[in-house]
């Protein structure tokens, strides 16, 4: 397997950032979120996910109209994907790689999220299919205190994609830091 990263350690992209107190009631603000992309910058080892919280769960995070917000996790040092179409003949894996990963995701353009976001352990070879479509590690020794896991579905398409990550930020559709739930919204 390639160091897609190209051996790039912590502190690369600039950003400081520290563990948050309250991963739970970000979770929660995030039930039910819809997917609206996905990038990994190697070069940086960010992985950008862009969610839209549903309105009811948007007050604990965004107050305008819109309600769109990216979760920046880094340094990643691990990312696994599968992407799976059921057909006729069967389920098919089909492979892309990181720089395809915006267009599968665009594929998926607001489709639900699955819960947990955080907190899965990597997935175990065969657990999304027969091989991964999309795996990379770097060898630095960091990035490895949490993980991320977005789980979509639209028709026939499925998609899984994991990361292992050491800091989160939250930010607004303006770029603006977001802050952070202090509880998790009532349902």
């Amino acid at each position: 397997m390639d160091d897609i990263f190209g051996n790039l350690h912590a502190g690369a992209n600039g950003q400081g950032g520290a563990p948050r107190p309250d991963l739970d009631a970000l979770e929660a603000a995030l039930e039910g979120a819809a997917l609206w992309g996905m990038e990994l910058d190697p070069r940086f080892r960010v992985l950008a996910v862009t969610l839209e919280p549903t309105p009811e769960r948007a007050a604990t995070l965004v107050r305008t109209d819109d309600r769109r917000i990216q979760l920046l996790c880094f340094p990643v040092s691990t990312i696994i994907g599968s992407l799976r179409r059921d057909g006729p003949d069967g389920r098919e894996l089909l492979a892309f790689s990181e720089e395809q990963l915006v267009d599968v995701a665009t594929t998926f353009g607001g489709a639900p999220v699955d819960a947990p976001l955080f907190g899965r352990p990597e997935p175990r070879p065969g657990a999304w299919g027969p091989q991964f479509s999309l795996q990379g590690r770097s060898s630095a020794p960091d990035g490895t205190r949490q993980t991320i896991t977005v789980s979509v579905e639209e028709g026939e398409l499925s998609l899984d994609l994991f990361a292992r990550f050491d800091d989160l930020e939250v930010k607004g559709p303006d770029g603006d830091d977001l802050p952070w739930p202090t509880t998790a919204p009532h349902h």
